[in-house]
């Protein structure tokens, strides 16, 4: 059983690092329930918006393992304090954004970049702070805390919508980013053991990779063409570039950006794959939840966030307390009957979607859902970084991060794009076949319906009362059956981490039980 009383000024570490995973990563769920009201206060689109939330986790993970390497060059204090103000910047920006252009350089980019920084060095500072029982205690405290930061922000950014302006949960962030910094006594700095030059060559070429992998499916057009595929085969080349690269570096005796010898490690290999499927799901759930919800239920901003709270409070539960269970299970055992309940949980959502969904219909399935994420969620970051040595936490700790971080942006991006395209597809079928426009062109009809329903159902479709009330009911059966198409695509992406975490392993070092 872990005791936190011995000494409770140990702890403050553990504050610090918990408040910055709470910011970080709380922006990537908090406006999703606020979609209505930023595409109507910005004057934008559903695309609009989904491009902002995937570019900050885009950004984040683009930019995570270079993050992880200057707090090797320049030493840990020195980059977090820096994230912190770039993020309070960013989150600054973002509270007084008059378009969808600054609010993406506020949030997406500068909070992004901010917290790339930041990141990485809350597990370094976890790892070389505590050890043992207590370094598994904070590890679940730290995950815990990002677990319910993600299902919690849609509860605190309905509130704010609802009841006041979308505004005040970047503002919100801005309090907390001042009240750190005058706490930043409690971190102790970690300086470079000795003189590292950044790898900008490989820095460049990694970050450019992964931003075009997801960028590629970002640009998926509904309405059109797009160069996906081009953009995609770039990105992977940048990767394989980057490598390449890495390896070079090496056989040369100079400092990489990345140490590949990290990949050596089986553990920590399959820690981060089986992860990045979990992230892809959450985002997916957390995005296209909120769009349904809003445009069929017909439900708030509010009323939204309270919907998926038996998700939020079963995930945050069994983060927490998962490693309870360690006494019994090993983590492997842990994490395998976690997607399991994941999967149970989508099962029972996909059952339910129709028209006539409402929040009570989800919740069984939701609570389902978030008890498996939660013990996945506790378990997962510590086997992963046991699989590192204690030379190569601090690059551990930028990949697994990024992994994280690309898995948000690809969920967002890629069951975004699912939803979207399935929305348009069944709807083009149901016009086509209702045969309610048999004086006006399908095509054009279409098209504005189809417009109409990327900006959330806001402006004048031109059509007679008689008409929308059709239109209207054939959105929503074609909503809810694009829904089903995302909880499949959620659960093939399940189904592949199960499949690869037979191969974790079943005795972990470091791990205490």
């Amino acid at each position: 059983m872990v005791r936190v009383k011995s000494n409770p000024g140990k702890w403050g570490v553990l504050y610090m690092t918990s408040f910055a995973m709470f910011i970080m990563t709380i922006d990537m769920t908090m406006m999703n329930v606020s979609i209505s009201a930023l595409v109507s206060d910005l004057h934008t689109t559903v695309q609009g918006i989904q491009l902002s939330i995937a570019l900050y986790t885009l950004v984040m993970a683009a930019f995570m393992i270079i993050g992880a390497k200057l707090a090797d060059i320049m030493g840990t204090k020195k980059v977090f304090v820096s994230g912190l103000l770039i993020y309070g910047i960013g989150t600054t920006m973002a509270t007084f954004a008059p378009n969808i252009t600054v609010l993406i350089l506020g949030w997406s980019i500068l909070e992004g970049i901010g917290a790339s920084m930041m990141m990485p060095v809350t597990i370094t500072y976890i790892t070389k702070t505590y050890d043992g029982v207590d370094r598994a205690f904070a590890f679940s405290v730290w995950s815990a805390i990002g677990g319910a930061a993600a299902a919690f922000g849609p509860i605190i950014g309905g509130f704010f919508t609802t009841y006041i302006t979308w505004r005040l949960g970047f503002g919100m962030e801005v309090l907390i980013v001042i009240g750190m910094f005058a706490k930043m006594g409690i971190l102790r700095d970690y300086p470079p053991k000795r003189r590292i030059k950044l790898d900008v060559i490989g820095a460049a070429l990694v970050a450019t990779g992964l931003f075009m992998v997801t960028l590629s499916i970002l640009l998926i057009d509904p309405l059109g063409e797009s160069p996906v595929l081009g953009v995609f085969s770039i990105g992977l080349a940048f990767l394989f570039l980057f490598f390449f690269w890495e390896r070079r570096m090496e056989s040369h005796g100079k400092d990489p950006l990345l140490n590949l010898r990290l990949f050596k490690s089986r553990n920590f290999v399959l820690g981060n794959v089986v992860s990045i499927f979990f992230q892809i799901t959450l985002a997916g759930a957390m995005f296209t939840l909120p769009i349904f919800l809003q445009n069929v239920a017909g439900y708030s901003a509010m009323n939204t966030g309270l919907t998926v709270l038996p998700l939020s409070i079963m995930m945050f539960i069994f983060s927490i307390y998962g490693e309870k269970v360690m006494k019994y299970l090993s983590p492997k055992q842990i994490i395998q009957i976690g997607i399991l309940l994941s999967i149970g949980g989508l099962v029972l959502l996909y059952i339910v979607f129709s028209p006539y969904t409402d929040g009570w219909h989800l919740a069984p399935g939701l609570a389902l859902y978030g008890t498996g994420l939660g013990l996945v969620f506790s378990q997962i970051t510590n086997l992963t970084m046991a699989g590192a040595s204690e030379r190569d936490k601090a690059e551990a700790s930028g990949v697994f991060n990024s992994q994280k971080q690309l898995g948000m942006s690809l969920g967002t991006a890629f069951i975004g794009a699912v939803l979207v395209l399935g929305m348009i597809r069944y709807i083009t079928y149901y016009i086509y076949s209702s045969g309610i426009f048999p004086n006006e062109s399908k095509e054009e009809i279409r098209r504005r319906v189809i417009d109409w329903l990327i900006r959330m159902k806001q402006g004048n479709l031109m059509i007679l009362p008689d008409q929308m009330q059709k239109v209207q009911e054939l959105s929503n059966w074609a909503l809810a059956n694009a829904m089903k198409d995302a909880v499949i695509f959620m659960i093939i992406s399940l189904l592949i981490g199960a499949v690869l975490s037979l191969w974790l392993p079943d005795n972990i070092e470091e791990m205490v039980v």
